[in-house]
């Protein structure tokens, strides 16, 4: 986690999770107004959590751990900002802080269902053996999340040793060690539900994006594509008035 001083005109830094390695990257920096930007901005990935890529820690559990790291660096924020599946970490990140009522706003939330680890470990292994001769992804819908996580990674790490039958165990856990942190965090996020504990504060919604719950919180629909929602000007200037309301009421 990186931190930068603290927000004049707020109470605290503003807390962003961002997947650092998503490619092509969705990041906050663009739309962020360049005062939060410059002096108040915590970067947390979700998948830098320790260990994640070889053991499913429950959602709540690296809600804690981050909330913690979070305290540990300073002051309490005052916004947390997420986007996509990192929503529902967001979320319990803000339910652990010891300070109720932290401001969540969420850009295009998306909450992994049950079948979304079996189609990203499909996605995963076409990156890696995108031959069409690959053997099958086991099926791992059923499995305890743990159990699925074994079965993804060993099926992942053969992907590789068939491209380079020589290659240490070692060396295929490094070079798998990505995609297994993304598998962990997809299979934690599925058997979650979002915590009925934090509401957002507002939602800024993509083209694409949808929002359940729209009667019960402010939307922004953008109309912007969903790279596009991360480099508006529109946006930004909308965020920018969402965080000066944050800043006159806390």
């Amino acid at each position: 986690m990186t931190v930068t001083p603290p927000h004049d005109h707020l109470p605290g830094p503003v807390v962003v999770l961002e997947f650092s390695h998503e490619i092509p990257p969705r990041t906050f920096a663009g739309i962020l107004p360049e005062r939060v930007a410059e002096a108040g901005v915590r970067r947390i990935d979700p998948l830098a959590c320790p260990g994640i890529a070889d053991e499913v820690t429950a959602l709540r559990t690296q809600g804690t751990h981050w909330a913690s790291s979070v305290r540990e660096a300073g002051r309490l924020p005052s916004a947390v900002l997420a986007y996509c599946s990192a929503s529902a970490l967001a979320a319990e990140l803000v339910a652990a802080l010891p300070e109720p009522g932290v401001p969540l706003i969420l850009f295009d939330p998306e909450y992994p269902d049950r079948p979304a680890p079996q189609s990203l470990l499909e996605e995963l292994a076409q990156g890696i053996d995108d031959s069409g001769e690959r053997p099958p992804a086991p099926a791992i819908t059923d499995l305890p999340p743990q159990q699925a996580l074994a079965a993804a990674g060993a099926h992942l790490r053969s992907l590789v040793a068939r491209s380079a039958p020589d290659l240490d165990r070692a060396v295929a856990d490094e070079l798998t060690a990505g995609q297994r942190a993304w598998m962990s965090f997809v299979l934690s996020a599925s058997a979650a539900p979002p915590t009925a504990a934090v509401k957002p504060w507002h939602v800024f919604l993509s083209e694409k994006g949808t929002w359940a719950g729209a009667g019960e919180v402010p939307v922004s629909r953008t109309g912007e594509s969903p790279r596009g929602l991360f480099t508006s000007p529109s946006v930004k200037a909308a965020l920018f008035q969402v965080l000066a309301l944050v800043g006159a009421c806390r």
